[in-house]
Order: C-alpha cells, then structure tokens, then sequence
C-alpha cells in the first residue's frame, strides 16, 4: 500500500494510524519496574551452592564414620594420635573449608546490600561474591600458615600436628554447622538478623571449643591457664578482629557513592 500513489492513499481513513503500515511510535502502558537481583534467581549461584549441596551430602555419607572417630575422640586427647586420616577424609575437610569460605561470602553480600548499599562500584554481583570468597579462603590460608610457624617454634612437631589435624576439622565441622543457615538466607525469606545471630552463636561455639582444645594440647600438663588465654586471643581473636574489619572497610570502599 506504501507504493501506491498519493492519490490513491488519500481518503476518508488516511488520518487513522491502523490504515497506515507504518510502525507507530506511540507506545501503549506504562513501563513496568525491573526484578531486583536475587541470589537464588542467578543461575551461577544457585548451581555453586546445588552442586555444593549434593557434594556435602554425599561426603557425609562416606566420611560418616571419620566424623565420628574424630568427635568421640575430640574430648580425649590420648587418642588423638590413633586417628589417622585417609586422602579421601582430607579432600572432604577441604572441601568443607572452601564451602565454609563460600558460605560465609554469600551471607556478607546479602549483608552488605541489605545493610551498607544496594549498588557497588562492580556491576557483576558474581564478581562481588567472589571477592569475598577470596578475602576469606586468603584469611583462613593465612592463619593456618601462622599456626603452623609458631606451633613448630614453640612446641613439639606431635602437638603440632595434632593441632593441626583437629584445627582443620573444627573448621570443617564449622561448615557443616552454617550450611543450614546460609541456605535459609538464601532461599526462604528468613530474617537477615536472625541469622546473622545463628552465625554468631555457631561462632562462639566453636571458639569455645577451639579454646579447650588449646588448653588440652599445649598447656594441659603446665596448667598455664594464661598462657592458654594469650597463646587463644593472639592467634584467633585478633585475626577474626582483623578480618571483621577488614571486610568492613573493604565493602565501604566498594560501595558506589552518588
């Protein structure tokens, strides 16, 4: 109809837009507002913590019976020395780290966009996450590392290494124990504060626990009671204070300012 002649085009109905085949730029509605970002609506996240899920479960079923050696022993340090530990139960403890790692990232990102800012200086929420995973696989590398060089200056390399062993367990277990949390955060519409105090709680818990093995290990026998508490804060509170802050600082400065 375009090429037809004006004088064939010109009519009773010319001025009516659904005679012409012109696109009209008229729009009709009003826009509506875009989906904010979830966690649990990107792909990549989801599937990270899906695959996670399914590769816990599956290690707690073949690692069920180390689990156990290692909790009944835990209050008895005279059969630390009789637990040993297969390549397949140190990957598992691993893993465990790493997830912990994963967990505790995914939590601070929700954190910080409920709490701090809901828009950073890096567009890629993915990318945002993964800087905190790294910020806490560094920390907990850090610290280990730490444990290792003044545990081999200040006692015997069996202490150490049995300190070793139980350090990264207790870590592990930690993993397990905020999983449940972590999930719920994520994909029910659990209050953020609440499970910042679950967080807290399982926290404590294992500080508590960390704090006995020390004693029981390094001081047991010297009774030094003080030793315990300096050897405790030096290598565990000032760190998770160091951490704490440093992740503060580092989500203030990554927040987009207008």
């Amino acid at each position: 109809m375009d090429s037809l002649p004006q004088y064939y085009r010109e009519n009773f109905f010319s001025s009516d837009t659904l005679y012409s085949t012109v696109p009209s730029s008229s729009q009709f509605g009003v826009a509506g507002d875009p989906i904010p970002y979830t966690l649990r609506g990107d792909n990549l996240i989801s599937g990270i913590l899906l695959m996670s899920f399914i590769v816990l479960i599956v290690s707690l079923a073949h690692s069920r019976q180390f689990i156990l050696r290692q909790l009944k022993g835990f209050f008895y340090s005279h059969n630390d020395d009789s637990i040993t530990e297969t390549t397949e139960e140190v990957r598992f403890q691993v893993f465990l780290m790493g997830l912990l790692g994963l967990l505790l990232s995914v939590t601070t990102y929700q954190y910080a966009t409920y709490y701090v800012a809901d828009t950073f200086i890096i567009n890629s929420e993915v990318l945002l996450v993964a800087i905190f995973v790294a910020c806490f696989l560094t920390y907990a590398l850090m610290k280990t590392a730490l444990y290792v060089i003044i545990n081999s200056v200040f006692f015997t390399q069996r202490k150490s290494q049995r300190w070793l062993k139980l350090f990264i367990f207790l870590y592990a277990l930690e993993g397990i124990a905020i999983f449940p949390g972590a999930m719920l955060a994520v994909y029910f519409s659990i209050s953020l504060k609440n499970i910042v105090y679950y967080f807290c709680f399982i926290l404590f818990f294992f500080k508590i626990l960390t704090f006995y093995k020390c004693w029981s290990i390094f001081f047991r026998q010297k009774g030094g009671f003080l030793q315990t508490f300096l050897y405790f804060c030096a290598l565990e509170i000032v760190p998770l204070l160091i951490l704490t802050s440093g992740m503060l600082l580092l989500i203030d400065n990554l927040k987009l300012n207008f």
